[in-house]
């Protein structure tokens, strides 16, 4: 019963519980979660998708774990798998209108990092300014749309 579910979705959907005085139903499929919107003009319905909640705390918490367990690496081969793992991530829900989720979560990944380091000697010794230095040595990948549902041919 979890798994399936019957809901109100579509063109009308979200003018039919404006009316009721809700939100239109959302559903998460392959980690994103999908939504009712408009097309930019707001003519038109589109259906537009988010990294779901879940999925981006979970991959958030299992970062954390990785960087907590292996905080004490070398620096190159730490940064290494950093920017793989945000790179995949980047690859996999780098889809049109999900922007701003891959944005919070590399933003995330720059907090996760900034926490970690400063962790790895006396606490309070990585500042700001030896961050943001680091960051320009050890780049994180620009969030970046790669995939475009829309392409037309």
């Amino acid at each position: 019963m979890e798994k399936t579910k019957v809901l109100e979705f579509g063109p009308l959907a979200d003018s039919k519980a404006r009316r009721r005085g809700e939100k239109a139903q959302t559903f998460d499929f392959l980690g994103l979660t999908h939504y009712c919107s408009r097309t930019r003009n707001g003519r038109r319905f589109r259906m537009k998708r988010l990294t779901s909640r879940k999925k981006f705390k979970a991959k958030l918490l299992a970062l954390k774990e990785w960087l907590k367990a292996n905080r004490t690496s070398p620096v190159p081969e730490l940064m290494k798998t950093v920017v793989a793992k945000v790179r995949g991530h980047i690859a996999y829900y780098g889809v049109t209108d999900n922007s701003h989720g891959i944005g919070r979560y590399v933003h995330a990944v720059r907090l996760l990092l900034f926490k970690w380091l400063d962790h790895r000697g006396k606490r309070g010794s990585m500042t700001l300014e030896k961050f943001r230095q680091f960051l320009n040595k050890f780049p994180l990948p620009r969030p970046l749309i790669l995939v475009n549902l829309f392409e037309s041919r």
